[in-house]
């Protein structure tokens, strides 16, 4: 499948068209479990966040093609899950239209082994990620130590410290997230963008959906939104791909987006 690149008009007309257009119907009429993947990071409106109006768009469309259980699943990186799903109103879009939403934070987990990764050699990840057709809807942003925050950095809420998984059962400690700590940490300090690419290796999405109808410059969290709005929905089967034509939109030198020449 190529990358679809189009225009941004509004959730309801242009989100049905690109996955009409991407034919997404046939990936998805056998699938007996489709997990959504949006990124929120942390309890803070879009553009950061995905949107959950975009989400809604999505629902409807897997509902009219498919019989196939759907989840919502987040593993906020800077605040409590279900406080992000609440805040972001995916708590009562989920009630709207009969969804189960996960938090990763606390999904069982299985360990996964690679000895050629760069620095995941092993890993412990959400079991359910193994288990379902994973759709991955990230918001297009700039990212500080990435360069770019799309397709492929999303995998990051399939993560959790180790600590927590060795201490605490894999149980987030509210109090840690409410002082400013972050439960992805780890990442950073054995390399950004060596465990996109680690992490990738392992978790494959299905099907990539990029908000791009704002954007997001400066930084990932408290960057500003584009000026002017960069207004485009970029969808494809393969993350790498997706990103390669989201760092152009974004203007980034793709030379610069280390995990992309990995």
């Amino acid at each position: 499948m190529k990358v679809l690149i189009k225009d941004f008009v509004s959730y309801k007309k242009t989100i049905s068209e690109v996955l009409e257009e991407a034919q997404l119907h046939l990936f998805i009429k056998n699938q007996k479990q489709i997990l959504i993947k949006p990124n929120l990071t942390l309890a803070k409106a879009p553009p950061t966040t995905t949107p959950v109006e975009l989400i809604k768009e999505l629902v409807k469309f897997l509902k009219k093609y498919s019989r196939a259980k759907i989840i919502i699943a987040e593993g906020s990186g800077g605040d409590d899950t279900e406080r992000a799903f609440e805040f972001l109103g995916y708590t009562q879009l989920a009630k709207n239209y009969q969804l189960e939403l996960v938090d990763l934070n606390k999904a069982k987990r299985i360990l996964k082994e690679n000895p050629r990764a760069k620095k995941l050699k092993k890993v412990t990840l959400p079991k359910i990620a193994f288990e379902s057709f994973i759709i991955n809807v990230p918001v297009l942003k700039e990212h500080d130590a990435a360069k770019l925050t799309a397709a492929m950095k999303n995998v990051f809420g399939f993560y959790l410290n180790r600590e927590f998984i060795d201490k605490m059962g894999g149980i987030l400690d509210k109090t840690l997230l409410q002082h400013g700590w972050w439960n992805k940490s780890e990442l950073h300090f054995l390399g950004v963008n060596e465990t996109i690419f680690d992490l990738n290796n392992y978790i494959k999405f299905s099907f990539n959906l990029v908000d791009g109808s704002v954007g997001q410059r400066g930084n990932e969290i408290d960057g500003l939104p584009c000026s002017p709005v960069l207004r485009k929905i970029i969808a494809g089967e393969n993350p790498q791909e997706v990103d390669s034509a989201c760092v152009k939109i974004l203007g980034i030198d793709p030379k610069k987006v280390k995990y992309l020449n990995m």
